[in-house]
């Protein structure tokens, strides 16, 4: 594709994943990887030699190489070393992080040195910004980004520093589930007059918004969430509980091996998202460990009942936070509520799906393609800005 006018992209920076796209020709596209996926993997991988690798690539390395691979930068970008988030981070991952000198921002530590996490999500947005170039034929250098509802000014500031070390301008900052309900639009079917609550469930911060259709566009009534609770927490909670297995059945700590606790986590994502489909589905790591010289195996049947008791506090969080933003918004409770509008990839989990639609006794709206919907709402408001008042 080849013309001359300018292209804005909208773009998703996820802790788990991330997403570009664009309206071209009145059509919406995507910045689709060389799997010819829209959703890129937010994963940097620092080299021994050469430049960094982003995306599916660097999710490979991370299976041998998980001291220099980063993964959920974005929960520290534009925060300190200090702060809830980077300390959630920190506790799982097999990087270090810790404070930047002279920045107020934390900072990765990998081979080939440290690195602000501004800087290593700048690594993906450039990755983003050069597949939508490739696919489109022309340069492009503006965008409108996402961020959580309860970012601060920092993180604001953090993001808009991210695109310029990218080669982006950004012309404006969008709340995630406001992008996510223009996506949506409030004429589709099942959505009418009445407020709705966009429940965004990402990998890395659950986010609540109430909007309402002001004829063709959106205002916003309230926002609210809690930054330190995503799809990540699901994994580290499933991985613990395999940790713990494991400990009572051989006497081996999982969490102290850096790279076998990293298997662990990530097939505890891949068995999540296939429990998403089925009542139960395998978890398997070969060669896992070794016990009086012979080789262990990690296999188990998982099924959803033995990870309820541990994803139910998540869930009842995420619930919390989402019934304040709707009290805030200064509706009669959920009955003033026309619908509940899910989006991000955590909101695939049947547990998330079934607590949300008890709690608050609404009609449930799951997007077809929710990790993509926040991506497709700002590229809509990247080609008419007036859809949205925040």
């Amino acid at each position: 594709m080849t013309g001359s006018s300018e292209l804005v992209l909208g773009i998703d920076l996820g802790t788990t994943y991330s997403t570009a796209a664009v309206v071209l020709g009145g059509r919406l596209h995507f910045a689709v990887d060389g799997r010819g996926e829209a959703p890129i993997p937010s994963v940097v991988h620092f080299p021994r030699s050469g430049p960094p690798v982003v995306g599916a690539d660097a999710v490979k390395l991370r299976a041998t190489d998980p001291e220099n691979t980063v993964w959920g930068v974005k929960r520290i970008v534009g925060r300190s070393v200090d702060s809830p988030a980077a300390r959630l981070l920190d506790a799982s991952a097999a990087f270090r992080i810790k404070a930047h000198p002279g920045e107020p921002e934390a900072a990765v530590v990998v081979r080939t040195g440290e690195h602000s996490a501004t800087e290593v999500a700048s690594l993906i947005l450039r990755h983003l910004r050069e597949r939508a170039e490739l696919r489109f034929g022309r340069r492009v250098g503006k965008a409108v980004i996402t961020v959580p509802v309860m970012a601060t000014e920092a993180v604001r500031e953090a993001m808009v520093r991210c695109g310029r070390m990218a080669g982006l301008e950004v012309v404006r900052i969008v709340p995630e589930p406001c992008a996510g309900a223009v996506a949506r639009g409030m004429g589709a079917a099942g959505v009418g007059p009445a407020p709705v609550l966009v429940y965004d469930f990402g990998g890395g911060t659950l986010d609540a918004t109430v909007v309402q259709r002001d004829g063709p566009r959106l205002r916003v009534l309230s926002t609210g969430g809690d930054d330190c609770l995503g799809g990540d927490d699901f994994d580290l909670a499933f991985a613990r509980w395999i940790a713990a297995g494991v400990y009572r059945v051989h006497g081996i700590e999982v969490s102290k091996d850096a790279v076998l606790w990293d298997k662990v986590q990530r097939q505890c994502e891949l068995v999540k998202r296939a429990l998403s489909a089925a009542g139960e589905a395998r978890f398997q790591i070969r060669d896992a460990f070794g016990v009086g010289g012979r080789a262990q195996h990690l296999d188990y049947v998982v099924r959803r009942e033995h990870l309820a008791p541990h994803w139910s506090e998540l869930v009842d969080r995420s619930i919390a936070s989402a019934a304040q933003t709707v009290a805030e918004a200064g509706l009669d409770g959920p009955a003033g509520l026309g619908a509940v509008l899910l989006i991000g990839g955590t909101t695939y989990v049947p547990q998330v799906r079934t607590g949300v639609a008890q709690a608050f006794a609404r009609p449930c709206i799951m997007e077809d393609d929710p990790q993509t919907a926040v991506a497709r709402g700002a590229a809509l408001l990247a080609a008419d800005p007036s859809l949205l008042v925040e």
